[in-house]
């Protein structure tokens, strides 16, 4: 009995945790709560992070080459029998116990440049890698902004198309009463019971298409599909009395926010340092060393202890070298050689990513006034559509025309009120894509 008192105390005292965490998953996002859970969750931003700071390890790791190398070592030996007195070097048949001491310390003081020039290399490589994240965060969230709206269409579309079978299951039940009593022709009913079992499809693809799109939007946001998600709508149109941008205007603000130009041109010159770097070889290197030197052996009796034969027995030096490259099997001529592949193949990338943003930002404004213009025809047509449809709405239901002339009407409206939907969010992602490219978040 016990037992299953606290069986009830333990689960009356869970239970709230546990509604608690069922309560606290999200199922509703907005457009701007999608796009920041991508740049958080998505594999490929993640990636390009790691990328970045892997580069500024490169960075830390160049600029540390400036510093002198610092380096020790000991060594303890025990020799039994016959072996080598290491204070008098005389031959001697007992146990010796020994010991070498060592501080190294090397500077490079002059090598052509090359580690300042790394730096540089470096530096700007850094630069590049910050940007291309920044590339892949912008990729990425017009992608967002992309899928985001394809489920709001499909989730529009799916609200017309079941408006339309409604329209088309009113005029059905009328006429099945009508057919019943012997007042309409049996064509006239089959004829809409077949327009509304394409409707019943039409409802069916619809939600299918919206299922796929969110599918989609959960990918890029690398979060688990639920048929319980559910997503902010877009109502508001931009404005049509909007001044627009030139190409040229387009272009100066997108090269100056989008990390694409950028990346581009860091590359380029890290290229550059990287050519100067490998050339700088071809020089000789000067370097500054200098070392401390002791020795311990319980052999020498009359130099005291461990510490003591450390001290006595130090030993200072310090010296310059001088190393010149002479021949090295053509490894820096060929290092040379690929640096400038290197360079001009950076030099292709900065030119061709320039004329690929020339030729996207006049794209995107041809695609922002054909939008714009194609929802304003549209919604004239819808306006059109809509008078004729009720006219032959009101003409059917009186008999004055037949069951193919009013579907006739009824298909138009429909298909226009669809191409409505459709043409608004088309118009509302050019121009959220045109804002991206104009350095508006």
């Amino acid at each position: 009995m016990n037992t299953l008192k606290r069986a009830i105390l333990f689960f009356l005292y869970i239970l709230p945790l546990i509604t608690h965490g069922q309560d606290s998953v999200k199922t509703h996002y907005n457009l701007e709560e999608c796009i920041a859970l991508a740049l958080k969750n998505n594999a490929e931003a993640q990636k390009s992070a790691n990328s970045s700071q892997a580069a500024s390890l490169d960075l830390k790791q160049a600029k540390a080459a400036l510093l002198p190398t610092l380096s020790g070592s000991l060594d303890h030996n025990i020799n039994t029998g016959f072996s080598t007195d290491p204070i008098t070097n005389a031959i001697v048949s007992e146990n010796i116990t020994s010991g070498n001491q060592r501080l190294n310390t090397n500077m490079v003081l002059f090598n052509g440049l090359n580690l300042l020039r790394t730096i540089r290399q470096q530096a700007f490589a850094y630069k590049a890698t910050q940007m291309d994240e920044q590339r892949i965060k912008d990729n990425l969230t017009m992608d967002v902004i992309l899928a985001y709206l394809q489920v709001i269409t499909a989730k529009d579309a799916l609200e017309q198309y079941k408006q339309q079978r409604d329209v088309t299951k009113k005029q059905l039940e009328r006429l099945a009463i009508l057919n019943r009593d012997g007042a309409v022709a049996p064509g006239e009913y089959y004829d809409v019971k077949g327009q509304f079992s394409g409707d019943q499809i039409t409802v069916l693809t619809g939600e299918n298409t919206l299922r796929t799109n969110v599918i989609v939007l959960t990918r890029l946001l690398n979060i688990p599909y639920s048929q319980a998600l559910s997503f902010e709508p877009i109502n508001q149109l931009p404005d049509v009395s909007s001044a627009s941008l030139s190409q040229e205007a387009l272009y100066e603000r997108a090269a100056a926010s989008l990390g694409t130009l950028k990346a581009a041109q860091f590359w380029k010159e890290s290229a550059e340092y990287q050519l100067k770097a490998t050339r700088s070889l071809y020089f000789p290197t000067l370097s500054l060393g200098a070392n401390l030197t002791s020795r311990y052996s319980n052999a020498d009796e009359n130099r005291g202890t461990y510490m003591d034969q450390i001290q006595d027995n130090l030993g200072k030096g310090a010296g310059l070298t001088l190393s010149i490259p002479i021949l090295d099997g053509f490894r820096r001529r060929i290092n040379v050689s690929r640096a400038k592949l290197e360079l001009r193949n950076a030099e292709i990338d900065l030119e061709n990513t320039e004329n690929n943003l020339q030729q996207q930002t006049a794209q995107v404004l041809i695609n922002l006034q054909t939008a714009k213009e194609k929802y304003l025809e549209i919604r004239e047509q819808v306006e059109a559509y809509k008078e004729s449809f009720r006219v032959a709405e009101v003409r059917f239901e009186a008999g004055d025309i037949n069951s193919v002339e009013f579907l006739l009407q009824k298909t138009k409206y429909d298909q226009a009120n669809i191409s409505l939907v459709v043409a608004q969010y088309e118009w509302q992602l050019r121009q959220r894509i045109a804002n991206y490219y104009n350095g508006q978040r």
